[in-house]
């Protein structure tokens, strides 16, 4: 949220007396973020966003991979999925009829992404609706 805002921002009418100030603002807290070895989450459940330290950021990440035994492949078997999926297709033909496999194949398949999100524990703003 915090980055469509700032890109918002970045890509409005420059001739705007506020656009600058805008600007101003969003280099000062860049730059309080990088001196200060800080970085944005997103919180998990509410549409807060949490600061925090990238060190705090990585041992969560870190802990969350360990508690959950997720183990790093060295390559990506996403195609070899895709290709048994393929060959299951075409051998079903019977039960799946040829118009109906490309509404069940994936064109481009990719891996996902890990997201960090930052579970948010503290007590509820009476401000935010």
């Amino acid at each position: 949220m915090a980055s469509r805002k700032i890109i918002q921002i970045l890509t409005t009418n420059t001739y705007r007396p506020m656009h600058k100030r805008h600007q101003h603002n969003i280099k000062q807290i860049k730059n309080t973020l990088q001196r200060n070895n800080l970085t944005i989450a997103r919180s998990d459940k509410n549409k807060a966003i949490v600061v925090l330290s990238k060190d705090a950021l990585e041992q969560k990440i870190m802990s969350f991979i360990q508690e959950n035994q997720i183990t790093r492949l060295n390559k990506d078997p996403t195609e070899c999925f895709q290709k048994q999926v393929q060959q299951a297709l075409q051998k079903c033909d019977t039960l799946i009829e040829k118009s109906e496999h490309n509404y069940l194949m994936n064109i481009k398949p990719t891996a996902p992404h890990l997201n960090a999100y930052i579970k948010h524990t503290s007590k509820r703003d009476p401000y935010d609706r």
